[in-house]
Parts: C-alpha cells; sequence; structure tokens
C-alpha cells in the first residue's frame, strides 16, 4: 500500500537495522465502501463527491486520534494507530452516518480492525495484519465492524458498544483462521462480551433484543416504476415487464411482506421502496435500489448486465436478486442467502418458498401443503438441493409431532433425502444440518450433535441455522447453551421467525424461567396469532403459573387451528436424552384439556 499523508509518518516506525526496513506494531483499521464499483458508473460525478467527503473526515478523524492514513486508493482507507482504542474510536466516529447534499451519493462502508507487525519502506506500507484486516473488513456487515480476537484482547477493558461473536473464519490467503468478533454500534449498551472458543463451540457474547414487541410488523415495500434510458422504447418495455414481475412475485410472500404498486396505491404506510434505472446501449444494464424511506438510506444496490436481446430470463434473474436482498436485508438474514443462491428458475425457487412459509404455520395439515410445494419446486428442478433437504425436515417433522401414521417409512424417506442433497452439493450447511437430524432420529445422539455443528462452522453468521443448533442443543439437555444460541440466533436475523421466539420461551421454561418464556408466548401469540406452537407454550406457562383458566382457554386456540391436535402427539417421538421435559409438556397441555 502507498499514500500516506501523514508529515511525521516515519516517527511511528522504528528501523529494523538488519533489513533496511521500518517495522512497528499496529492496530490496523481497513474501511471499504459497500457498493461502490456498482455505484461509481451510474452516478460518476455524485459518487466521487461523496467518496472525496468521506475521505477528508477520515483523515481528521484519524488524526484526532493519534493515527496515520497509510493509503487511500479508490474507496479502500487504510489508517493505522499506535493503540486498538485509538483505533475503535476512530472507526466508531467513521461509520457514524452523515447527511448528505444534493447531488451526493450515499456511501456506506465496513470496517476490519487486526493488530500486528506493519512494514514500512518509501512510504509503502505491508504486512499481513494488513491482508488480515481487510479481509475482516469484507466479512462486516454494512455500517458495522469485524475485529479480530487479538484486536479485541489488545482493547483496554471492556468496549463501549456489544461484541458478538462469528466464530472463526478462513480467510483468504491467511493459513489459519481468525477468531471474529462483530461490532453493534447502533445504541449504548454495555458490551458483556466473552472469549472465543474453539471452532465448532461457538456460544453467544451480547444482550439479547427486547422481546415485547415481537414479531414485528410485516416490511411494507413500495415498488415504483423503472426509469427508462439510453433507447427509451426498448428500456421502456423491458422496465415495465420488470415492475410487473416484482410484483407478481412479492405477492407469492404475502406472509412476508407488503407489497404497495407506486402505480395504483397510495404511497401512505410503506416503510421501503424499490427503485431503480433501465438503460438500453450496447447492452441492457439494469440497476436496482432498496431504499428506507424512513431516512433515505440505500440498503442496498446491485447492477445487471445482459445482451440486448434479453427478456424473461433476465427479469426472472433480477426478480430472485431483489426479493432475496429483502430478505436477507428486512427478515431471514444470511439464511435467505443459502436458501435462494442457486440457480434455479423462477417457478421452482416460488414453489419452494411457498413451501417454506406453509411448513412454517406447523400443523398436519401445513406440514403436507409445504411437502407438496416442495415437491413441485422438484419437478422444476430436480437438482434443486433447498427444496430436498425442505422435503427431508418435513419428513422429520411428521415423525415428532405424531403426524406420520409409519414412523419407520418417514425416517427411512429423511435419510434418503438427506443422502441426494449432500451427493449434489456436500458442503451445504442445510444439507448437513438435514444429516445431523436424521441422525438424531436414528438415535445417534452425541454423533448427531457433532454433525450440527460442523453445520454452523459452515455458516456461523446464519441466525436459522445457529437456531437448528440451540434446538439440539436444548435436546442435548444443554439448556444454558441453548439458550445463548437462540439468543444470538434472533440477534443476527433481522426479523426472526415465530418458532425462533417460540423455540426459546420452551427452552427458558425448561429452565425454570416461566415469567420470561410467558412473555415471549404471549408476544408472538400478539403478533403471529395463527401459530400452533406459541399457543401450545403458552397453555404450558399458564399451567405452571395456576392459570388454569387462562390455560383452558388458551387450549381452545389450540382446537381452532388444529382440531386434531392431541397432547400426547406432540411427544410421539421425542429426541430429548431427558425425557422429563417433554413428559411434564404433556401433563401441563392435559391439565388444560
Amino acid at each position: 500500500m502507498s499514500g500516506g499523508d501523514t508529515p511525521n509518518n516515519q516517527d511511528l516506525f522504528e528501523l529494523d537495522q538488519d533489513h533496511g526496513f521500518n517495522r512497528a506494531l499496529k492496530a490496523v483499521l481497513v474501511a471499504d465502501a459497500a457498493g461502490f464499483s456498482r455505484l461509481l458508473p451510474e452516478d460518476p460525478e455524485g459518487t466521487i463527491h461523496s467518496l472525496n467527503r468521506h475521505r477528508e473526515r477520515m483523515r481528521e478523524i484519524v488524526s484526532a486520534n493519534r493515527g496515520l492514513v497509510a493509503a487511500l486508493p479508490g474507496d479502500f482507507l487504510l489508517a493505522l494507530f499506535g493503540t486498538s482504542g485509538d483505533a475503535l474510536d476512530a472507526a466508531v466516529k467513521f461509520l457514524k452516518p452523515i447527511g448528505y447534499d444534493p447531488g451526493q451519493v450515499a456511501l456506506n462502508f465496513r470496517v476490519g480492525l487486526h493488530v500486528g507487525d506493519v512494514y514500512e519502506q518509501s512510504g509503502d506500507y505491508l504486512g499481513v495484519a494488513i491482508n488480515i484486516a481487510s479481509r475482516l473488513q469484507g466479512a462486516a456487515p454494512i455500517g458495522g465492524i469485524v475485529m479480530s480476537q487479538t484486536f479485541r484482547d489488545s482493547l483496554p477493558g471492556k468496549p463501549r458498544f456489544p461484541l458478538h461473536k462469528i466464530g472463526y473464519l478462513d480467510l483468504k490467503n491467511i493459513d489459519e483462521p481468525i477468531g471474529a468478533f462483530e461490532m453493534q454500534i447502533e445504541g449504548d449498551a454495555p458490551a458483556g462480551d466473552e472469549p472465543l472458543e474453539k471452532p465448532g463451540t461457538q456460544e453467544a457474547v451480547g444482550p439479547v433484543r427486547d422481546l415485547n414487541g415481537i414479531p414485528r410488523d410485516k416490511p411494507t415495500i413500495l415498488i415504483r416504476p423503472f426509469r427508462a434510458a439510453g433507447d427509451a422504447t426498448r428500456a421502456a418495455v423491458f422496465a415495465d415487464g420488470l415492475c410487473e414481475e416484482l410484483i407478481t412475485t412479492l405477492s407469492v410472500f404475502s406472509d412476508v411482506f407488503r407489497s404497495i404498486d407506486a402505480m395504483n396505491q397510495d404511497h401512505d404506510g410503506a416503510t421501503y421502496e424499490i427503485t431503480g434505472q433501465v438503460r438500453n446501449g450496447d447492452r441492457l444494464r439494469i440497476t436496482c435500489h432498496l431504499i428506507d424511506r424512513r431516512d433515505g438510506q440505500a440498503i442496498w444496490s446491485d447492477r445487471f448486465d445482459f445482451r440486448n436481446d434479453a427478456s424473461y430470463d433476465a427479469q426472472e434473474r433480477i426478480t430472485m436478486a431483489v426479493i432475496t436482498a429483502l430478505q436477507i436485508k428486512l427478515t431471514e438474514g444470511e439464511s435467505a442467502q443459502i436458501w435462494s443462491g442457486r440457480n434455479t428458475s423462477l417457478a421452482a425457487w416460488e414453489q419452494f418458498h411457498l413451501g417454506r412459509m406453509s411448513e412454517a404455520r406447523y400443523t398436519s395439515e401445513s406440514n403436507r401443503a409445504a411437502r407438496d410445494h416442495f415437491a413441485a419446486a422438484l419437478e422444476l428442478d430436480p437438482t434443486f438441493v433447498p427444496a430436498i433437504v425442505a422435503i427431508g425436515f418435513s419428513h422429520l417433522d411428521s415423525i415428532r409431532l405424531g403426524w406420520t401414521s409409519d414412523p419407520k417409512k418417514s425416517l427411512g424417506r429423511a435419510l434418503r433425502r438427506a443422502k441426494m442433497a449432500r451427493k449434489i452439493s456436500r458442503s451445504d450447511p442445510y444439507a448437513t444440518a438435514l444429516m445431523a437430524y436424521v441422525e438424531r432420529a436414528q438415535g445417534n445422539l452425541d454423533k448427531s450433535l457433532e454433525t450440527m455443528a460442523k453445520s454452523i462452522q459452515a455458516a456461523p453468521r446464519n441466525g436459522e441455522l445457529l437456531a437448528y443448533y440451540a434446538n439440539m442443543l436444548w435436546m442435548h439437555g444443554e439448556r444454558d447453551k441453548a439458550i445463548k444460541q437462540y439468543k444470538r440466533a434472533l440477534k443476527i436475523i433481522p426479523q426472526p421467525a415465530s418458532w425462533m421466539y417460540t423455540n426459546l420461551g420452551l427452552a427458558l421454561m425448561s429452565d425454570g424461567k416461566t415469567d420470561d418464556a410467558l412473555k415471549i408466548f404471549l408476544s408472538v401469540v400478539a403478533g403471529d396469532p395463527d401459530y400452533l406452537r406459541a399457543h401450545i407454550g403458552l397453555v404450558i406457562a399458564q399451567v405452571r403459573k395456576g392459570r388454569i383458566a387462562e390455560a383452558r382457554a388458551s387450549y381452545q386456540s389450540i382446537l381452532a387451528i388444529d382440531p386434531a391436535f392431541r397432547p400426547e402427539n406432540w411427544i410421539a417421538q421425542s429426541q430429548f436424552t431427558d425425557q422429563r421435559d417433554t413428559t411434564q409438556f404433556a401433563a401441563d397441555l392435559k391439565t388444560a384439556q
């Protein structure tokens, strides 16, 4: 790296007499603008104007924190500090949101932090420490910080903001996995973090979010017509078709999003909007943006290039990318990227997501309907791993909840799906998770926990898989670890599913924290009144609090959702290491009958 612009650069380094260069142990800060390469071609003047403003801010902040701006090539910012505390303070100040003038493009940055040897020679700055900080920056969320374990250990006392452990990361061109923490800087809560453990034994760190308001309302998306540029006729036709495709496909996700057509409906109540531009020249270029209407900030942007003869296939690809971005940013988090990040047809993709929404209802009827949707997806695309895995899990649910008349046959079907998924994609973390749960259903309890841990190692920031892992820890009798993992999962998913909150409530109740569990069940039922398991948890909690009349009324809500429900079916094939929890749950439910 080169381009240092602090007058006394050499004062920060000591000469290595043996090798003729300067070396020093430094706290390294690397920042990079998210989506810069996509924004620059669309609005070069506004993007460069904004970048120059951020460069000047970085110079001022680094100087105030006794650091050195070592390089500013493109949208890459490299700064070096004598202490980790100064580096972290500078990072937090730099990521603080700022206002933008008309004509400027909003830029959002990621930051990576590490401590290690840095070498300087003739104004060039080199070292593995810089490479590690740069790779950690790439793992950070937009507007966030990822720091190494080494950096965390060098901080004086607890950081001001909460840290969340994200496990050991395999970084490109770095020999050993690097322990990493993500810092949340939205509030002023104390950190309460703890050291990283060995790979595969990650624990939750930091405070769990307030549960009193969950689940939140569905995000409401305003879909604006895409602007046409270049060959206006061709661009306009494509833009109209793309907008119609987005509106139609979003209607499939009615359980998750509420969409508003800007051409035909009032805009009131829309929290987010999708907008973009279609330019037809030598190639067809489409830019898309997801905007938070509350502050005007861009949450996600992307650019797509196609040949001029592109039509329906291009619209499908863009539609899938936009809705996956909505899921990643607003609802499911990283799990949506893994579920949806495969090449398949829009029709198969839609069937898969219809199945996911159906299975979330958690009744025997919805389980069968979900399997039909997954099967329809596989008819359209026989190698679509998400649908294969989902069918396997639906068979396991039918065993565990007493919905199958032949558990042995259902287990065999789940095993076949697990093997099929792993044959197509051995490294798929969901295929690994399915195999782990099959092993548990087979009675291989310790092995199942080991297999599930491998799934988490492959995707340490996937909230859904963390919740799967938490569920297995709970069944294994490790309640404290399970509760921590559930809280970690809930923290990293933008809008967690009802089942995750409900599972946390059940684990808390097993741990004797009935009051906490009752608050969660009441909140889930209020926001998602058709979710069966939350009503089940509510009945059990009310019985344990001695509120029998309320429990009996809540039990009637269970029967209204699923008339075939029986307490003994809910634990028909319990896979708990210690059966006392499920036995007591069934007894509590029978008390309310």
